[in-house]
């Protein structure tokens, strides 16, 4: 499957590029027009989980790198901005993985092809920290990584109202603040799904798996059982605001310190900016609590190998490898468990677009076996572990590669094939560009519709040959298995062809006219 993946990939890229350039959907810049602006600070805030060698718990700077189209090459200064959070099981990159950082090479490369499209990519961090690996205590476990995911969320609302912030103060970084979308890969998935949902205190105080079992608290006070793991009178609420921090003055990086005896750990950052956006798009995480989505949630794009053992695809319990062993920490709906959520509530309705509905990407996601429902805005990956004695040895992040002579890479089941890589990362970027433009378009950013093939083809389904006639002359056509492998191509130069699925096996594939400088697909079920 990997190898079919790795040449799908790259025929996509080959033939994507002799089509039409249309900006924030084709690479309209090369590598040498994308210029970095590294180390902004975004804000700060308290980190219980600093280490002692650096100071121990103490408030810290949160920062963020711009990937963008040169001003010497673009003078556009309304442009989408994408907001990227990497993996890491929201811990130090060196932990548990040789990822962890705004800077590993799967976060990138995602950010230098979206500026190559010509949007403006941020690769920002985020708090980390908590106890995965306590056995006594599930409280602190679970509590700890709630926790982790809820700071991280306020900084996530921090970074879109600073990236807001810099519109009013010049625009230095030409962006337009209507439209702010979200992207996180891994624990970073987590993010944006959280993101998206979490509106009330309810949410993440109500559910007993959100509670206090015990009367340890996380950090060692006394609490009592059925008390949420969240106290916003410590933390503050979801969008960063409540639970102040009593400032004691200044440490010698100009950081804030604070009381310690005070019972705030909040510091709030941006207060009056919007923190609103208009997607999330999820690589391989989860939705903390399916009861956290309901009918008005942003729309939702996920990736996820329906084969994870990390994070399930559909429900069930999220692991995390520490120390050689994997330690349960909280159920969760996977990718397509919220996908389809997201769905029935009508919030994917945007992807019904026929530029979104068309592409090879979406037809062979509708129609994966893995997606039964046919829903809008999954991609079934079907990575099998090589041993299925060992589920836990299954590569569940394809578009990771990292530095080979770092020691942790060796436990990682993705064999660092940068080329590999690559081409997974070009599977995720055809699947969610052409949703990220369908919510542009309905958002009424004025990028142009493009047109398809007309064409027809039939007998369909069929149990032998088959016809595709188009009003214009077909150029080529090109057969997918729900793989992503390229089963049969032709090239007609006529408007009526056939062809024969004699050696096929039967099932559903897709079908892609091009002609011209025009692309059309359809599915094609052989029985």
């Amino acid at each position: 499957m990997k190898q079919s993946l790795l040449l799908a990939g790259l025929f996509l890229a080959s033939t994507l590029g002799v089509q039409a350039q249309t900006r924030y959907v084709d690479e309209i810049f090369s590598d040498g027009d994308v210029v970095v602006q590294p180390d902004n600070i975004y804000g700060v805030n308290f980190s219980a989980y600093v280490p002692q060698s650096l100071g121990g718990p103490r408030v810290i700077p949160l920062y963020l790198d711009v990937y963008m189209p040169s001003p010497a090459v673009d003078t556009v200064t309304n442009r989408p901005v994408v907001i990227y959070f990497h993996t890491g099981s929201f811990l130090p990159k060196g932990l548990v993985s040789p990822m962890g950082e705004r800077t590993d090479s799967a976060a990138v490369e995602i950010c230098t092809r979206l500026a190559k499209r010509g949007y403006v990519a941020v690769s920002a961090t985020y708090r980390l920290g908590w106890q995965p690996d306590n056995t006594s205590n599930l409280d602190l476990r679970r509590g700890s990584n709630l926790l982790a995911v809820y700071n991280a969320v306020q900084d996530a609302k921090n970074s879109v109202r600073y990236m807001r912030a810099t519109n009013l103060q010049g625009n230095p970084f030409g962006i337009d603040p209507s439209q702010i979308m979200l992207m996180g890969q891994g624990s970073g998935g987590y993010i944006t799904f959280a993101y998206a949902t979490i509106d009330n205190y309810g949410e993440v105080s109500n559910p007993t798996k959100f509670q206090y079992q015990g009367t340890t608290g996380i950090f060692g006070g006394t609490v009592s059982a059925g008390d949420p793991y969240v106290d916003t009178a410590v933390v503050g609420d979801w969008n960063g605001f409540g639970g102040k921090a009593v400032i004691t003055g200044q440490d010698s990086l100009g950081l804030p310190t604070i009381d310690f005896n005070a019972p705030g750990r909040n510091i709030e950052n941006l207060p009056g900016i919007p923190d609103d956006v208009t997607c999330v798009i999820n690589l391989g995480g989860a939705l903390g609590d399916e009861a956290w989505l309901e009918p008005g949630d942003v729309p939702m794009l996920s990736v996820h190998n329906i084969y994870d053992f990390y994070a399930p695809y559909d429900s069930g319990m999220v692991r995390v490898p520490v120390n050689n062993q994997f330690w349960d920490v909280v159920p969760v709906a996977g990718s397509y468990r919220a996908i389809r959520m997201a769905n029935e509530n009508f919030n994917n309705y945007v992807f019904q677009r026929e530029a979104y509905s068309g592409s090879v990407e979406w037809q062979i996601a509708r129609n994966h076996p893995g997606n039964p429902g046919g829903f809008s805005g999954i991609y079934p990956l079907a990575i099998e572990p090589a041993d299925p004695n060992l589920p836990f040895a299954v590569n569940s992040n394809p578009w990771d590669f990292w530095d080979p002579s770092d020691p942790l890479g060796a436990n990682e089941t993705n064999p660092n094939n940068k080329a590999q890589s690559l081409a997974y990362i070009d599977t995720v970027m055809n699947f969610i560009i052409p949703g990220m433009k369908s919510v542009m378009d309905a958002n009424d950013i004025g990028i142009e519709e493009a047109d398809v093939v007309n064409f027809n083809l039939y007998p369909n389904p069929t149990d032998g040959d088959f016809r595709v006639k188009g009003t214009d002359v077909i150029d080529e056509v090109h057969v997918f298995d729900l793989t992503g492998r390229v089963v049969a191509t032709a090239s007609p130069a006529s408007n009526d062809f056939e062809m024969s699925t004699e050696s096929w096996a039967p099932g559903v594939y897709i079908v892609q006219v091009k002609s011209g400088a025009l692309t059309g697909t359809t599915r094609l079920s052989v029985q």
